[in-house]
C-alpha cells in the first residue's frame, strides 16, 4: 500500500488497468485451443507483465536510490511504456496506425536524449559549460546513448519476434505486431528496422540540439 501511495494517480490507474487486463488474458489463454493462439497470447501475457514491472518500478527506484522522482518524468515514462507495450502491441494500434511506430520511435529518442543528459551531467568532472571539449563530449555521448539502447530494443524485437512468430519488426507483407504472411524480400525487410534507429536518433538530435543552445547561451551571459 505504501508503494502505491508513491505513485501518481495516472500510474495508478495504468497499473490497475493492467491487472484487470491481465486476468482477462490468462483466462483467454484457458479458453482457446490452438498452439498459434496460445503463443500470442503468452506473449501478451508478459508484455503486460513488462508493464506492470515499470509501473513498481517508479516508486521503489526512488526509495533505493533516496531520489524521489520528478512527477513528469513518471508520467511520460509510464505513459510512453503503455502506449508501446500495450496500445502498440497489445491492441495492435502498430497495425492500425501506420505513424504510431514511428512517433513513438522519436518520443523515445527525445526520452532517451534526456536521459543521457541526465547521466552526463551528474558525472564528476564533466562540466558542458566549462570548455568545448566537454561540450561535444556531451553532444557524442547522448547521441550514442539513444543509438545504443535503440539497438537493443531492436535487438529484443528480433528476439521476440524469433520466439513468439511475431512481426515486431515488420519483415512480413502486412504490417502490425501478429501477423503470419510471406516475408517481404531484401532490403525491403530491412525498412521497419532502419526507420526505427534513425528516427530514435532524430529525438535523440533534438536533444543535443536543445543541450547545444543551452550551453551557448549560458556562455555569452557569461562573457
Amino acid at each position: 500500500m505504501n508503494v502505491l501511495a508513491k505513485m501518481t494517480r495516472f500510474s495508478r490507474a495504468i497499473l490497475y488497468f493492467s491487472v484487470i487486463l491481465l486476468v482477462a488474458q490468462i483466462v483467454s489463454m484457458i479458453c482457446v485451443d490452438t498452439d498459434i493462439a496460445v503463443g500470442h497470447i503468452a506473449f501478451q501475457i508478459f508484455e503486460n507483465l513488462l508493464m506492470i514491472a515499470v509501473v513498481l518500478l517508479q516508486p521503489v527506484l526512488g526509495k533505493t536510490t533516496g531520489k524521489a522522482i520528478p512527477k513528469a518524468m513518471e508520467i511520460a515514462f509510464v505513459g510512453f511504456c503503455f502506449a508501446s507495450l500495450v496500445m502498440g502491441d497489445l491492441f495492435d494500434f502498430y497495425g492500425r496506425f501506420q505513424w504510431w511506430d514511428m512517433a513513438l520511435h522519436v518520443i523515445s529518442g527525445i526520452m532517451l536524449g534526456i536521459i543521457g543528459h541526465a547521466i552526463i551531467t551528474n558525472i564528476d568532472g564533466i562540466d558542458v559549460n566549462r570548455s568545448l571539449f566537454h561540450l561535444a563530449f556531451e553532444i557524442l555521448w547522448i547521441l550514442c546513448f539513444a543509438l545504443a539502447a535503440g539497438a537493443m530494443w531492436e535487438i529484443w524485437e528480433y528476439v521476440t519476434d524469433g520466439i513468439f512468430g511475431l512481426n515486431s519488426q515488420e519483415f512480413l507483407q502486412t504490417s502490425g505486431t501478429f501477423d503470419d504472411t510471406t516475408p517481404l524480400p531484401g532490403r525491403i525487410a530491412l525498412k521497419d528496422t532502419m526507420e526505427d534507429l534513425i528516427l530514435d536518433f532524430v529525438g535523440s538530435f533534438v536533444v543535443a540540439a536543445v543541450v547545444t543552445c543551452n550551453a551557448i547561451v549560458r556562455k555569452l551571459q557569461q562573457e
